[in-house]
């Protein structure tokens, strides 16, 4: 593929596309019925439920990111997970600079796949200095990521509660609340937008400590269980030239 590609800040751009991998593991659920207005436990035990069904996700991500400056970066990126075997891949369309490059997790390495120079750059995934150190630790705050679809998990440091229930087209959406109990985190207050027809979030906001939006993000064409398969999801060109960074036990 012959593309002319303006040359990225290299740091900058690995500090937004670890953010942008953080941010995409937020959860997702299979479809469940809701016969009634749950409160935030209920509806958070739903989510909770239905995450240990999915088997493999596959969306679109669109939105944007908020630079410090205000500059708005649109989105654009095919993502494919596989939950089961701590798998997950983002295919990067826009923006433009970071255009065809790839970011795959897989158990306890982060492959970093850059489309300029064709090469491979291998993380530890519990490196807290790998993709610009925005990768999330594990349970314990040093184990690698998981990869996980419970929303509850994601922000066990935060206050949850439904901020909003509205109706559209016939279906009951709610808005849910999120506030950061340390109050001196960067990111504070999310906000989640899931419909009840199948407790999938669509929108997830995140706010600064300034009130500023720091990223808008939208899950878009949405496909649960459709059979995905590991090796062509971890799939990244056999020409790349390898880059370990990986520590040395």
């Amino acid at each position: 593929m012959n593309r002319t590609r303006p040359e990225p800040t290299r740091r900058k751009s690995v500090l937004w596309t670890a953010l942008l991998l953080w941010i995409v593991l937020m959860p997702l659920a299979s479809a469940q019925d809701a016969a009634q207005s749950p409160g935030i436990d209920a509806i958070l035990e739903n989510i909770k439920n239905a995450a240990g069904a999915v088997q493999d996700a596959s969306f679109t991500l669109t939105g944007k990111l908020v630079d410090p400056d205000g500059t708005e970066i649109w989105l654009d990126v095919e993502m494919q997970l596989i939950p089961d075997e701590r798998l997950a891949s983002a295919y990067i369309i826009q923006p433009d600079a970071l255009a065809d490059n790839q970011i795959l997790l897989h158990a306890d390495v982060v492959k970093n796949y850059t489309f300029l120079t064709n090469q491979i750059t291998l993380f530890d995934a519990n490196d807290p200095d790998a993709l610009g150190g925005l990768l999330p630790a594990g349970e314990d705050g040093e184990g690698s990521p998981q990869i996980s679809f419970d929303i509850g998990e994601i922000f066990a440091g935060y206050e949850a509660s439904v901020a909003e229930t509205r109706s559209e087209n016939g279906d009951t959406v709610y808005v849910l609340a999120f506030v950061n109990k340390d109050r001196n985190a960067n990111v504070l207050d999310v906000e989640a937008t899931v419909p009840a027809s199948d407790w999938l979030p669509r929108k997830l906001v995140f706010h600064q400590k300034n009130g500023t939006v720091l990223a808008e993000l939208n899950a878009e064409d949405l496909i649960i269980d459709s059979g995905l398969d590991a090796a062509d999801v971890a799939y990244l060109p056999d020409d790349a030239e390898i880059i370990d960074n990986r520590k040395q036990p």
